[in-house]
């Protein structure tokens, strides 16, 4: 199953070149289009990669070297309406990776991905600039999707979000589950739409995929198209925080996460945005920080370019069996009030499973854990995550027992023992030595190769079915 897989780089470790390969001799009616999906430029390019590092991963999991992906890919940036939290009207744009070649898995009607990004705290995020621009903060991401996916012959959909690069929403819906998965479905429909102009010929297969706050968008989204009558073939979804409220009330409760400064401010605007949690932003922040938090990030420069605090959001001192990267979240010079974690807190001990506090309340009707999937479902990431608890993937698996006993949901722990179909990821993964700093956002691309071979299991056994039906 994994044979033939093929992807970019670790994201922390490898950098990538790209060449020119051919010319778009065929622009002007794409250009032409209104809200269309134009190419960067009027190249069409493939991808070249001689690493070592790459490459011994890869090597590692039976695949075949980097740089001879099956096809070449073309890189068009789309632009489109969609809405933020309130409902009000906004633009948002992204980029469309349309493969093409002579390999057969280059041509004729290519299977979709749908793809939401991670956490992003640079405002500039835009996915499809990395050819132009590879110090864009969405090159990682945009280079991984080229490589595992694009590639390899899936149409990749995939939207920067609505107050990112040149949005007019002058913020960003973080962990919005309506607005997150109404933007992804406005995105494919904006290809679908003009699919024709740019040659596109679109499968009925349609993977949905997301890593960290994008999982949790992909997940959503999974819902929220079969819930709309639209039939999903697989989700992949990397490291998320699906169960909203016991990842928040972990929070609350001192087991702070690594990143809480950065990630805290973008989900209470956002929160406020939708359901109007509070009338002054002291009800939340600290005092020092009331007047620039809610619309710190996301930021030209990012985190580093704001002047929140560096890791505590809490006063006091953490719980006594609190880690050290949870002792970090707590500090003299913190975030969030008192006032609100006493708050938060009074209602976990008063309403454990019913939050009557409002704060809490929206958080609860966040999280995933109220739907069932009709297609199959991959959750993977790291027990040892120390920004998106794994717990998250583990709530969600236990909610979803049945299914994941039926084989509908899988639940992969890059952490436990090498055994199985993705054995081989999860080998690379543990020999990679990787520190806690750079955990969560090293993960993408040994789930994105278990999302790969996943994706391929799911489409081969579907060929399978249909060819077992036909023959009856």
């Amino acid at each position: 199953m994994l044979q033939q897989i093929k992807m970019l780089s670790l994201l922390s470790c490898v950098a990538f070149t790209l060449q020119a390969c051919h010319e778009d001799d065929d622009v002007s009616d794409i250009a032409a289009a209104p809200k269309q999906l134009a190419n960067v430029n009027a190249t069409v390019y493939g991808i070249i990669r001689q690493n070592p590092d790459a490459n011994t991963l890869f090597a590692n999991t039976g695949a075949t070297n980097i740089g001879d992906e099956p096809c070449d890919v073309k890189i068009h940036r789309m632009a489109y309406d969609t809405v933020g939290s309130a409902g009000e009207a906004a633009t948002s744009s992204g980029v469309f990776m349309l493969p093409h070649g002579d390999d057969p898995r280059c041509s004729g009607a290519l299977p979709v991905v749908l793809h939401a990004h991670g956490t992003a705290d640079e405002k500039n995020y835009d996915l499809s600039q990395f050819i132009g621009d590879p110090t864009n903060a969405a090159a990682n991401e945009a280079g991984l999707l080229l490589a595992t996916y694009a590639a390899q012959g899936y149409a990749v959909i995939a939207p920067n979000f609505a107050g990112y690069a040149d949005s007019s929403l002058s913020y960003h819906p973080y962990i919005d589950r309506k607005q997150q998965s109404a933007e992804m479905m406005h995105a494919l429909d904006h290809v679908r739409e003009h699919a024709d102009i740019l040659g596109a010929n679109l499968s009925s297969e349609l993977f949905v995929s997301g890593v960290s706050a994008g999982a949790y968008a992909s997940m959503a989204t999974h819902q929220a198209l079969e819930a709309s009558g639209e039939k999903v073939t697989a989700s992949v979804n990397i490291s998320g925080p699906y169960a909203m409220l016991d990842y928040i009330d972990t929070i609350a409760a001192g087991y702070v996460n690594l990143y809480a400064p950065a990630l805290i401010p973008l989900y209470w605007t956002s929160l406020d945005k939708g359901a109007d949690i509070y009338d002054d932003p002291r009800e939340l922040y600290a005092e020092a920080y009331a007047g620039i938090a809610e619309t710190a990030l996301p930021a030209i420069g990012g985190f580093a370019s704001t002047a929140l605090p560096p890791s505590a959001i809490w006063s006091g001192a953490p719980p006594a069996d609190a880690n050290p990267v949870n002792a970090l979240g707590f500090g003299g010079d913190h975030l969030l009030s008192d006032a609100l974690r006493a708050n938060y807190l009074a209602d976990i001990q008063a309403n454990p499973t019913n939050p009557v506090y409002k704060i809490r309340a929206e958080v609860q009707k966040a999280d995933l854990r109220n739907w069932q999937p009709k297609a199959p479902v991959l959750m993977c990431g790291a027990g040892t995550d120390p920004v998106v608890f794994h717990r998250n993937s583990d709530l969600m698996a236990e909610y979803w027992a049945d299914l994941v006993t039926a084989g509908l949901v899988t639940n992969l722990d890059l952490t436990d023992t090498p055994v199985g179909p993705f054995a081989g990821a999860m080998a690379a993964f543990q020999g990679a030595g990787l520190g806690i700093p750079e955990l969560h956002g090293s993960v993408s691309p040994y789930c994105a190769l278990a999302g790969l071979g996943y994706i391929s299991l799911i489409r081969a056994q579907q060929d399978s079915e249909q060819l077992e039906v036909s023959t009856n």
